[in-house]
């Protein structure tokens, strides 16, 4: 990685690849994904109380 930059619209990064050309890469701002989960029928925890709702 050469320099990487914010703007408005996301991070910009400046590499050069294998062949020695430089590239210039959006990673755009936004949601993100969803990379895991609890599952669906587990109740909650009340973490002050260390009750279940």
């Amino acid at each position: 990685m050469l320099s990487r930059h914010p703007t408005s619209e996301g991070v910009v990064t400046y590499t050069r690849c294998a062949c020695g050309r430089l590239q210039m890469r959006v990673e755009r701002y936004g949601p993100g994904a969803v990379v895991a989960a609890g599952r669906v029928d587990a109740p909650a925890l009340d973490r002050f109380q260390g009750r279940l709702f």
